[in-house]
């Protein structure tokens, strides 16, 4: 629906959803008190607004345009830690890949939420896009898990569901069509998916010791309202140091996946602008 969308009470990623943007802070938030109980007692934030922060909502401001590359700068509203952002994507030359530069100069230290979302097609057949990462653990998104079930996997392949079922999300789409997000944490790869029936495939790439986990969020028109209207259809993998999409709140304090090591904030400081990059790059298969 790009392009087609003029109701600005619908939030600025949506109403272009696509491609790749940037989450600063990354996440909404809201209260789940059917999550289960290391989940609950943290998740009573109210939805942060806007979701995703003022990069996913705001226009950026062109700086320099050229015939390979595009630099955006976006200022950030006085009552933030973050002063501004500047982004530069960049093909790269020779090779059918892009570059992505993001650089965040601070307004004061702080420790923040922090996450970048591209935004992949789904295949129109069942499991005819297959993911291959390495990953320390993973985990259900708490939202999606009742009291009493596994959220914990060790592989995208056999990934626990209700009582004794699991799904394989190594493969999508997922059918019969459905909505999951879970987090790979401690990723220790690049992220590769293989289109099978087009002998095509990508590599996305970042540093994972500053964004430690990858969030996946499968989507098979299983959104209704506006502008979803259970059309779209695609999967969003998210390089990220955050808990989940909860809020910059919950994912500065302790919480179930900082407290195994893997980190769910960037630390930024006027002292030293934060650089974040990372690529996606095609090949045959």
């Amino acid at each position: 629906w790009m392009g087609t969308v003029t109701d600005t009470s619908i939030i600025g990623h949506l109403r272009e959803l696509g491609g790749d943007f940037v989450g600063i802070p990354f996440g909404t938030g809201r209260p789940m008190p059917g999550a289960p109980n290391e989940w609950a007692s943290l998740m009573t934030e109210p939805q942060a607004h806007p979701i995703h922060g003022p990069s996913g909502d705001a226009d950026w401001t062109i700086v320099e345009a050229g015939p390979s590359s595009i630099t955006l700068s976006l200022d950030y509203p006085e009552t933030s830690p973050v002063l501004r952002l500047e982004r530069t994507v960049a093909g790269r030359e020779g090779e059918p890949a892009i570059d992505f530069t993001l650089t965040i100069f601070a307004r004061r230290p702080a420790n923040i939420s922090l996450g970048l979302h591209p935004n992949f097609r789904l295949p129109e057949k069942p499991g005819r896009l297959a993911l291959e990462a390495e990953f320390a653990f993973g985990l259900r998104h708490p939202g999606q898990v009742g009291q009493g079930e596994r959220q914990e996997f060790a592989s995208l392949a056999s990934i626990p569901q209700t009582g004794e079922t699991s799904i394989d999300m190594s493969h999508v789409p997922l059918s019969p069509c459905m909505d999951r997000n879970v987090q790979l944490c401690g990723m220790k790869t690049p992220l590769v998916g293989r289109y099978l029936d087009e002998g095509a495939g990508f590599e996305l790439d970042w540093d994972r010791s500053q964004l430690p986990s990858l969030m996946i969020w499968h989507t098979d028109g299983g959104i209704g309202g506006e502008p979803w209207r259970h059309q779209f259809r695609g999967l969003g993998l998210e390089p990220l140091a955050s808990a989940f999409d909860l809020n910059t709140a919950q994912s500065a304090k302790s919480n179930p996946i900082n407290r195994r090591g893997i980190a769910t904030t960037v630390h930024i400081d006027p002292m030293s602008p934060t650089v974040v990059r990372h690529s996606v790059r095609a090949f045959s298969s």
